[in-house]
């Protein structure tokens, strides 16, 4: 018989680990033992490592010091075989444009318990198409307002829907979906920030709404949110760093009951390529261009499809003694 173990490079690298154990309980196997692990690199950073001279001899010896720099020194074998693979750039980005979201949102999770500018989160939302009535709805916390877009205008929530807010940040639209859908409905917000989803529940259980906030990924919240199961999906912003948008938009097809609907509110750019040579924020990279949106909704399986630019402005002028009512400490 021969068994495959996999564990993580911790518990294997030297020996040390998941392999130690398994050889003193089997002692015998120890002549039959493979161990490989694997190291994240590029080629030129391979190359530049292992390039130390024009013959195979000098190649071997710059390819012996940086294994012996990067794993111990020779006697110290952490494996048998090293596996050094590339992460295309594509992934890469994917990676570093959620735990960049996490961490910034994760920052403004600290400060959402400080008062911030009502009068300034008025003025935004007002522009954005947002009624008195959901301005009340959003009540005392409607200074932590987040969002490029009012998703309540086209998402006609209906007393005692189930709705899925993605990307619910501090959970201001998701309390104003609670006032929609009513006491005999539920709303469920899913975000990638630890400490907004903190403070959005707490105060959904301060305020007694019905609402429930949850920590997750929305390209994969097979987890979380069961199939069918969901009336309307909201979002509003979250979209727009989502660095796999057919995954993102798959799983809202997917938790959807048949008939449900969505509104999202998003970013996108008008072409469908930023000027090459451009150092654009990485963030912009993640930006769908607009006429790629109900291609992309149609080929998933939605139907009734409306991209709505009516509003999509980008520029907004406030009065002075609006900002200068903003809370520094925010």
């Amino acid at each position: 018989e021969k068994f495959l173990v996999i564990a993580g490079n911790g518990h294997l690298k030297h020996y040390c680990g998941v392999p130690e154990r398994v050889l003193r309980d089997a002692p015998e196997i120890a002549s039959d033992t493979c161990l490989v692990i694997s190291e994240s690199t590029t080629p030129d950073a391979l190359a530049e490592q292992t390039t130390q001279g024009s013959s195979d001899g000098e190649e071997r010896d710059g390819m012996s010091a940086f294994l012996h720099a990067r794993f111990g020194e020779e006697g110290a074998n952490p494996a048998d075989y090293i596996y050094f693979y590339e992460i295309p750039e594509e992934i890469s980005d994917e990676w570093s444009v959620k735990e960049e979201t996490k961490k910034a949102y994760d920052k403004v999770g600290d400060t959402a318990s400080l008062p911030g500018n009502v009068l300034k989160a008025a003025w935004i939302m007002f522009h954005l198409g947002y009624r008195e009535e959901d301005f009340k709805a959003a009540g005392p916390d409607v200074y932590n307002f987040q969002g490029v877009g009012n998703p309540h205008l086209h998402a006609n929530i209906q007393k005692g829907e189930t709705v899925l807010d993605v990307g619910s940040g501090l959970g201001i639209d998701s309390m104003i979906a609670c006032h929609a859908t009513g006491p005999e409905g539920l709303v469920i917000g899913i975000d990638i920030s630890e400490r907004e989803t903190k403070h959005a529940l707490k105060r959904a259980r301060e305020r007694g709404l019905n609402a429930h906030f949850m920590v997750g990924d929305m390209e994969n919240m097979a987890d979380k949110i069961p199939d069918n199961s969901i009336d309307v999906v909201i979002s509003n912003g979250a979209f727009c760093l989502a660095p796999n948008k057919e995954k993102a938009f798959r799983e809202l097809f997917r938790v959807l009951k048949p008939g449900g609907r969505i509104s999202v509110c998003t970013t996108t750019t008008q072409q469908g390529n930023l000027e090459p040579g451009v150092s654009w924020p990485l963030c912009m990279k993640m930006f769908i261009a607009k006429d790629e949106l109900a291609p992309l909704c149609k080929k998933i399986g939605f139907e009734n499809i409306l991209v709505d630019d009516s509003n999509s402005s980008m520029s907004l002028e406030m009065p002075e003694e609006v900002l200068e009512q903003s809370n520094p400490g925010r």
